[in-house]
């Protein structure tokens, strides 16, 4: 009897959300004339959270929040939090002055070790003042996400977005100096593609990781074809007239086991994958 080989990962996503390649440290300037990179603490009420550190509902709550304060009640904050003055950062990012209420300081990485200072009471925070790092700001937050997953799928694609945008990197570049892969950027950029209502269905819960990303990079016509057929959300056969389109040839490359799954997490859809094991791990497949 030949031997049975399981074949459910074909059925995993391409790049699972747990995926963390080491990352390599965002290469840390000189001080430009007039700037500063002082160590220095600095009162809490004086600091200010980053309005553009957008992250999940319960970054702030939760158990994982609450042992982080105890933590700091404890022993202090003992990695400083990275800052810049409030003039530095309004420089680059006017727009959110009102966000800032006077404060004297913006937190550019740190965020929730700032928050958790406040709730445990603690008067100074230790920082490290660094007006450059506003224009690093995004990168360095992707690059610490590899080692901690603060921030959502949809706002750490928001984040490569923008460090394509100021600096005109490729992806390629962007997945090397954060330290992902360049099918990780890729897979998450797919999900700024998704229209509001499916957007809205990813970040409620009611669609998977992986069909978000499919989806993100499917037409809006289709993407609202979708929508309106109501949940589960899922791909419909598209149709000509009233007869069903003969689907293309779809070619898999089987060179190797490895190759083989890559070709079919490519060229099939989460649900036929799914049916494809199945059929798979059949003792007496039925013609």
């Amino acid at each position: 009897m030949g031997k049975r080989v399981n074949l459910a990962e074909l059925a995993h996503e391409a790049t699972p959300d747990t995926y963390s390649h080491p990352p390599r440290a965002v290469p840390t300037r000189a001080p430009a004339p007039g700037s500063s990179a002082d160590s220095a603490p600095l009162p809490v009420h004086e600091v200010a959270v980053n309005p553009l550190n957008r992250r999940s509902d319960t970054d702030s709550s939760g158990e994982e929040f609450e042992q982080l304060v105890t933590t700091i009640r404890t022993h202090g904050v003992l990695q400083p939090i990275i800052v810049c003055s409030t003039d530095a950062f309004l420089n680059r990012y006017p727009d959110h002055k009102p966000a800032l209420d006077g404060s004297r300081w913006v937190a550019l990485i740190g965020n929730r070790r700032l928050q958790a200072a406040a709730e445990a009471g603690l008067k100074r925070v230790p920082a490290l003042i660094n007006d450059d790092r506003v224009s690093s700001m995004y990168e360095v937050m992707l690059v610490e996400n590899s080692h901690r997953r603060d921030l959502g799928p949809l706002h750490e694609a928001e984040a490569m977005q923008q460090v394509l945008d100021d600096d005109g990197c490729s992806r390629r570049e962007l997945a090397g100096r954060i330290g992902r892969t360049h099918t990780y950027v890729n897979q998450r950029l797919s999900l700024l593609g998704l229209i509001p209502p499916l957007r809205e269905a990813f970040e409620a819960g009611l669609l998977k990781l992986e069909s978000a990303r499919e989806f993100g990079a499917l037409p809006e016509a289709e993407q609202a074809q979708i929508v309106d057929a109501g949940l589960p959300y899922r791909r419909t056969p598209r149709s000509t007239g009233n007869a069903v389109s003969t689907p293309s040839r779809r070619t898999i490359t089987a060179s190797s086991p490895a190759k083989t799954a890559e070709s079919i997490r490519r060229l099939f859809s989460v649900e036929e994958r799914i049916e494809l094991v199945r059929l798979l791990s059949e003792d007496n497949p039925q013609d």
